[in-house]
């Protein structure tokens, strides 16, 4: 069996890359996730997620490799995290996009949960363009497997 009969999620959504960083941001705060797909007209781009936000709002001299290592310092730094939530409105998507490992719809259930144990959060699914069919989540398989097992 392949993972096209697990049902995904969310199956009604999908970023342009073009959006910028707030609406994602807007979009995983509503919805309550903390990873969103990006998809062109016709097909899936990427994923951005919510710690790629919070690393936007993080100073470069400490995102850096060898950079600060403690901000500490900076004290009540509100005012600064609030200029950079501000800014997120002039990044997009695309700036932040990551590819990672997807899935095809057609992917046996077992690399399915294979992939999923060694991946931080959902996998996207596609079909056979290219086209995004949903996400694949821990949840979602595991709540098909132990639906198959009752029924």
């Amino acid at each position: 069996m392949t993972i096209k009969a697990v049902p995904l999620s969310p199956e009604d959504f999908c970023l342009d890359p073009d959006a910028s960083l707030m609406d994602a941001l807007k979009l995983m705060l509503e919805k309550g996730i903390n990873h969103v797909p990006v998809c062109d007209p016709e097909r899936f781009v990427g994923i951005v997620g919510i710690n790629d936000i919070l690393l936007e709002l993080i100073p470069v001299s400490a995102r850096v490799e060898h950079g600060l290592a403690d901000l500490a310092f900076a004290g009540d730094a509100t005012r600064l995290l609030a200029a950079h939530v501000e800014g997120l409105k002039r990044r997009t998507v695309k700036e932040r996009v990551k590819k990672g490992q997807v899935l095809d719809e057609s992917c046996p259930l077992l690399e399915a949960a294979l992939l999923l144990s060694q991946n931080p959060s959902p996998l996207p699914v596609v079909g056979a363009k290219g086209e995004f069919r949903g996400m694949l989540s821990r949840r979602a398989l595991l709540g098909y497997l132990a639906a198959q097992e009752e029924g």
